[in-house]
């Protein structure tokens, strides 16, 4: 489950990109997020995956609370999260296979599951 409350994010240029956002997304829930160039999408994202900090807020990802969240507990969080990236992020001198394969040797994946 991911819960937003009230969460705001303002950069150090002033710039707003979320403002109040409360949302609740539940288990097995698929979701979309849309919206025109600069509507917060990116910030959304960044912020669930612990890539950036709300201004103020809470956020919390399967009971745990992502904005106290120690570093070392980052990756664990990252690994519960099912994010598709619009730029895909795949290394350019892998097979789409290879890059599958290498993705899930870093969360040590069973073989057989690869």
């Amino acid at each position: 489950m991911i819960h937003l409350k009230d969460v705001t994010k303002i950069y150090p240029s002033k710039v707003v990109a979320l403002e109040n956002v409360t949302i609740d997304i539940s288990k097995g829930e698929f979701i979309f997020l849309v919206g025109q160039s600069g509507a917060g999408k990116s910030t959304f994202i960044k912020l669930l995956l612990r890539e950036e900090l709300p201004t103020s807020g809470e956020i919390t990802v399967n009971g745990r609370d992502v904005v106290k969240m120690k570093s070392s507990e980052i990756p664990y969080l990252r690994r519960e999260l099912g994010v598709i990236f619009q730029d895909y992020r795949l290394l350019p001198d892998k097979t789409v296979f290879e890059n599958i394969a290498f993705a899930m040797q870093v969360i040590e994946a069973p073989r057989k599951i690869m």
